[in-house]
């Protein structure tokens, strides 16, 4: 075989290599795709598992106990932890305020998945959106708008402070959000 044919070859091999390439980039877009909309499903239905006493208590309404003022001033402390049990952090809920730290030994920072995207973007912010509108509405206090505060130290997190959470179900739904958010924190972290 002559030279020039060996490099005909070779050539057409190298556009069908490329070609090759270029499908498997495109079919590695379309997976991506497909694995952000079943986030996106996961988010949305995962943690809304509603009870018949979900139900019954309007949204943001601060489900009754023996005393109002009681459980105002009560102080709770969550652990939370990954799938495998490890704990990630701690959540002090005290007088409308939830105050979540991370664990020490991890370095849970701002730039790590889901943290920004996920958790402030789309469970925080669009909290706070729903509680502005509903003050321009009259629903609700300008003070009782949800506001928080990210603290970090070189962009490290230090802890995330979140005011005027409202009722029990938003409680519920945050701390779901952030024990899902930190555990595919860990998972980043662990595998490198």
């Amino acid at each position: 075989m002559s030279s020039e044919q060996e490099t005909k070859k070779l050539l057409q091999f190298r556009e069908s290599m490329e070609q090759r390439i270029q499908e498997l980039e495109q079919e590695m877009s379309n997976l991506q795709t497909a694995m952000a909309e079943m986030d996106k499903l996961i988010v949305n239905t995962g943690f809304r598992t509603f009870t018949t006493a979900d139900k019954l208590v309007k949204e943001d309404e601060p489900v009754q106990t023996e005393s109002n003022n009681e459980a105002e001033n009560e102080e709770d402390e969550l652990s939370i932890t990954s799938k495998d049990g490890t704990v990630l952090g701690a959540m002090q809920i005290e007088n409308h305020t939830i105050i979540f730290t991370p664990e020490e030994p991890f370095e849970f920072t701002l730039d790590i998945p889901p943290f920004e995207s996920f958790l402030i973007e789309r469970v925080l912010d669009n909290m706070r959106k729903t509680d502005q509108e509903r003050s321009t509405n009259g629903e609700i206090d300008p003070g009782e708008i949800l506001e928080y505060e990210i603290s970090d130290e070189d962009g490290k997190l230090v802890s995330l402070t979140i005011h005027n959470y409202g009722g029990e179900r938003r409680l519920r739904e945050i701390n779901s959000s952030i024990r899902w958010t930190f555990d595919k924190m860990y998972d980043k972290l662990t595998q490198g």
